[in-house]
């Protein structure tokens, strides 16, 4: 059971590190490229209808109170939900507009200041791919996905993989302690002899001055340690300096051996 459980905790957890540095790295793309990209910038395709969004000046409170002007015929702004500061709307783009830089300007009701509407740049191309290959973005560039995306959907990956290998661990130090084994989890070399320390005894008695067995990764007997204490329910011990131990190995708790 053990041999069958640790090779697949080994690769839930290398899937898990994966995935965690495919959620950091999309992270830290859509913190960046926010804040590269042209504040208000827009990108759209010809031909297409999009969400787009923006702020203003000042709040308001219904649909109507929002003005726009557009530098070019054909675009059409349906402005569906207000709050605050905040609109959102769909805009769409005629096909055979010619691709570049063109202006969209909201402002808060009729004959308001020209001077205090916002500004919104909206960039025109003839293509998805040339609108992705703009991008400050990483993800936007080669992958064609907003990297919030590939954030959203690596998160509950990274959530699920953590907590399966936690319990495939817990699981994996269960069944070592059932079979009387400890794994080694800290090894310290001093001045005439090794110090370890080996995962929690629960499901043992331990006492300073017992002798128990250290066994490599294929279970043969490499040396003997000396329990020294019992510190927070772990095993400390001391080991002749000339034993060939592992990092991999285990502590035998049961049966007790008799000092050399």
């Amino acid at each position: 059971m053990m041999n069958r459980l640790w090779p697949f905790r080994r690769l839930i957890s290398r899937c898990g590190a994966v995935i965690g540095i495919i959620f950091v790295v999309s992270a830290m793309d859509t913190f960046v490229s926010g804040h590269l990209d042209r504040k208000n910038m827009i990108r759209v395709v010809t031909g297409s209808r999009q969400p787009v969004s923006g702020d203003l000046n000042q709040p308001v409170r219904r649909i109507s109170d929002v003005q726009y002007q557009l530098d070019m015929p054909g675009f059409e702004l349906t402005v569906v939900e207000v709050k605050g500061r905040f609109w959102r709307g769909m805009l769409t783009v005629p096909p055979d507009l010619p691709e570049g830089v063109y202006t969209l300007k909201a402002s808060v009701g009729k004959g308001s200041d020209p001077s205090e509407a916002t500004v919104y740049p909206i960039t025109v191309f003839t293509s998805i791919g040339a609108m992705n290959a703009s991008s400050p973005s990483l993800f936007r560039r080669t992958l064609g996905i907003a990297p919030w995306w590939i954030s959203a959907a690596a998160l509950p990956l990274l959530t699920v993989s953590l907590a399966l290998s936690f319990h495939l661990t817990t699981r994996r130090e269960n069944l070592l302690m059932d079979q009387g084994l400890a794994p080694i989890i800290k090894m310290a070399r001093r001045k005439d002899h090794w110090e370890l320390a080996a995962a929690p005894a629960r499901k043992h008695r331990v006492a300073a001055g017992n002798c128990l067995e250290v066994v490599d990764g294929n279970m043969q007997a490499v040396a003997q340690l000396i329990v020294t204490r019992i510190e927070n329910e772990q095993i400390l011990g001391r080991v002749d300096l000339s034993a060939p131990l592992t990092p991999d190995g285990f502590v035998r708790i049961s049966p007790l051996c008799n000092p050399a």
